[in-house]
């Protein structure tokens, strides 16, 4: 079976289709605030803000906490229809299109990418187009996955991912609940020893509950999908868009926070 990696935002949204709530730790902006630091998020209040890649509609629920003067939301699969129906607000119009599709130039304030620059094989003209959205004094605020800190994860799963992007979803929350259990006694004994993931799992994981640890598992196995940046490579990437990075967070050992303006 041929696997058509261009198509991977299918896969998204099939999965919120079925796991779209946008409740719980995953829900909250304390969330989002520690994913985005040091970057201040009263910010916003008042600008023309854009989320790349809205999903269930989580991130652009928490950024309306902070009063913009309006969200414009990018999502291609069908998972939009999820979020139109979690968001109630008319301060955020959706757009049903691709990354590369943005027309938008010179529009906004701030975008914010949210753990999805990573799954779009064509990131490199996606980075470039949310450039030309910013206002010159515009900033980008993205989060990936980290290369550093993850090679041990990424030995196991990247060769049990080519085995279940071929699974139907099924059986693949199936195998997903089976790994939640195991979460436990690793969670339990990073408290204790200097395992790897460690700050993953103290910081994260081990904060969400069974259902929602179930989603981050299958979120992880289900994607067509999934690029784990090395820091040179993401600052040369951003850079190559039109990027200068303000700041880059390795955040919790295993992802990088960038925020980024233009250059002049």
């Amino acid at each position: 079976m041929k696997i058509d990696h261009k198509e991977s935002y299918k896969d998204f949204g099939n999965q919120f289709s079925v796991d779209g709530e946008i409740d719980g730790y995953i829900g909250k902006k304390e969330l989002l605030e520690e994913i985005v630091d040091p970057f201040n998020l009263e910010l916003i209040k008042g600008k023309l803000v854009a989320e790349i890649g809205v999903g269930s509609g989580r991130i652009s629920n928490n950024l309306l906490k902070f009063d913009p003067l309006k969200i414009i939301g990018i999502e291609p699969s069908k998972a939009i229809e999820i979020a139109k129906s979690n968001i109630k607000s008319d301060k955020i119009e959706f757009f049903n299109i691709k990354g590369q599709d943005i027309k938008f130039e010179n529009k906004f304030d701030y975008v914010f990418s949210i753990g999805v620059i990573h799954h779009i094989p064509e990131y490199k003209e996606v980075l470039k187009k949310i450039n030309r959205s910013l206002k010159q004094e515009g900033k980008f605020i993205m989060w990936v996955y980290g290369k550093e800190g993850n090679e041990l994860y990424l030995l196991i799963f990247n060769n049990l991912r080519k085995i279940t992007i071929l699974l139907p979803d099924f059986i693949l929350r199936g195998m997903s609940i089976f790994l939640v259990f195991l979460t436990y006694p690793y969670g339990f004994l990073c408290k204790f020893f200097p395992l790897p993931l460690k700050r993953y799992f103290i910081g994260y994981l081990n904060k969400l509950s069974f259902k929602h640890k179930r989603y981050v598992i299958f979120d992880q196995l289900n994607p067509s999908f999934a690029k784990y940046f090395k820091k040179k490579e993401l600052e040369e990437e951003l850079y190559e868009a039109g990027f200068k990075i303000e700041n880059l967070t390795h955040r919790l050992g295993y992802s990088y926070t960038a925020i980024c303006s233009k250059f002049k």
